[in-house]
């Protein structure tokens, strides 16, 4: 193993740095006619990144999902592929020089560390990458999205980058229904001990008995395909199309939540498949969407955004394009459907708890005109934390909210005068059980807790029954912002 130590703008400029990698990746490129497309491809991913970035380029790198490809599927045609990648670390600048790498403490190293992109030695040489938008240029960099930690190495120090996973397609083996499904699982993988990050083998193992034919060389997978290979993976998925008039307004809602999408997107004979993992960094002062609920009209945050950022296997990642043009490269194309890759136990959906909650606000609370909604999901256990971090709430308070019985995941609601949403503050709350049903159209069904001026309203899970409590409210108190990075 090899290594090389840079700037990013010493490639970009045709530096020493450019010819080094060119070099080596002619020793992992099978063949030479794709070396070109492998230096654009190279350059394409680096100019989206910051140039005074240091990088720590590496050779004979073994990665686990092209070796699993490449066993499963390159290694078996009669056209030799090379087994080795080459990998590209990258950093804050710290250090100039691999020995100046080596004298840096590791906590030095590792505060450090944005990321890393692996490089297969196919044509679609982009493999699989884990960067942090704090890597990227702007206006990418101001963004809010699902991050999870991811574990890597450089130079024998262990280190950890928060991102979101991203690989371009083989064209082959995987293409960008597969790649979406992939990303999806090695983000849920890395981030929650319920699931597994999925090899491109597996994946496609677990799609085997459903297939009516064979599924490598792929001809990519239907919509329904990637909601199927995701339910195999203990999820409760659910599926929306944009024959829904809320189409928009219930994908904004559950980016809200925190949930990256499988997006499938259609224009003229192009079908595409995508992952939607966050939305800008929008001021919350650019509120735009109003909306009549029962006679009054109120603002919407999750009608409010457009713009979200996509990763998508034939770009870089962290694509941030607005919600009617999710991929500009290819021209006029719509979001025809996408997939939520919900917890298996959570029942009640986004449009249902919005409906809910509208019908608390406008019937119950009485809010003035021109407040502020939003709605989102999210774990009793993030939001518990959100409660006990608030410096806005008295510690009395603090300790009634945490006694309150929370399921496992629940959708809160929360009601601002448009001058306190504008400061990151609320004045109302609803909290509803997500394993809660609305097949009886009853809100009250769902309803765990309520809090407005001076009255709370609770779900006694000994009595079964709701109770109110009358007790000092502060008059407005810090929003949660727990769901997007």
């Amino acid at each position: 193993m090899n290594y090389y130590v840079a700037p990013v703008s010493e490639y970009l400029n045709d530096g020493n740095v450019q010819k080094w990698i060119e070099t080596k990746a002619q020793l992992v490129v099978n063949d030479p006619d794709h070396l070109a497309e492998y230096k654009n491809k190279i350059k394409e991913q680096l100019q989206t990144l910051r140039p005074e970035l240091m990088m720590v380029v590496e050779t004979d790198y073994v990665d686990a999902v092209y070796r699993n490809s490449y066993y499963a599927y390159f290694a078996t045609k009669l056209k030799s592929y090379r087994r080795y990648c080459i990998r590209i670390s990258f950093f804050e600048p710290c250090f100039s020089s691999a020995s100046e790498y080596l004298d840096l403490r590791e906590s030095e190293i590792r505060k450090n560390y944005l990321g890393f992109i692996v490089l297969r030695p196919i044509g679609q040489c982009v493999g699989r990458n884990a960067v942090s938008p704090k890597a990227k240029l702007a206006p990418i960099n101001d963004v809010k999205v699902c991050l999870a930690e991811i574990n890597s190495s450089c130079m024998g120090v262990k280190l950890k980058v928060n991102a979101f996973p991203h690989s371009s397609q083989d064209s082959e083996y995987m293409t960008c229904a597969e790649t979406t499904t992939w990303a999806l699982m090695e983000y849920f993988g890395n981030k929650y001990v319920l699931y597994n990050p999925l090899l491109p083998s597996e994946l496609l193992a677990s799609l085997q008995s459903h297939a009516v034919e064979r599924l490598v060389p792929s001809q990519g997978l239907s919509i329904q395909q990637i909601s199927m290979a995701l339910r195999q993976q203990n999820f409760g998925c659910k599926m929306y199309s944009n024959s829904n008039p809320r189409f928009k307004e219930v994908m904004t809602c559950y980016v809200e939540s925190g949930l990256p999408l499988a997006v499938a997107v259609e224009g003229g004979n192009i079908g595409h498949a995508i992952v939607c993992i966050g939305r800008r960094n929008l001021q919350r002062n650019n509120m735009v969407v109003k909306k009549n609920v029962l006679g009054i009209d109120y603002y919407f945050w999750n009608d409010s955004i457009d713009e979200f950022v996509f990763n998508d296997d034939n770009m870089p990642c962290y694509q941030l394009y607005r919600f009617d043009t999710p991929t500009p490269y290819f021209g006029k194309m719509d979001i025809t459907h996408f997939i939520v890759p919900l917890h298996k136990k959570i029942y009640l959906a986004a449009e249902q708890a919005m409906d809910i909650s509208n019908f608390f606000v406008a019937r119950d609370f009485h809010s003035p005109a021109d407040s502020v909604i939003r709605t989102f999901l999210t774990s009793s256990r993030t939001y518990r934390e959100y409660i006990w971090q608030n410096p806005d709430l008295p510690s009395k308070l603090k300790l009634a909210y945490l006694s309150v019985d929370l399921p496992k995941f629940i959708w809160v609601t929360e009601v601002s005068s448009r001058s306190d949403f504008d400061d990151c503050k609320v004045n109302s709350l609803i909290l509803l059980d997500a394993t809660s049903t609305y097949s009886n159209g009853d809100p009250y069904a769902s309803l765990i807790f309520k809090q407005n001026c001076n009255q709370i309203t609770i779900y006694d899970k000994k009595m079964r029954s709701l109770r109110n409590l009358v007790v000092p409210l502060p008059p407005k108190f810090e929003s949660f912002n727990g769901n997007l990075a």
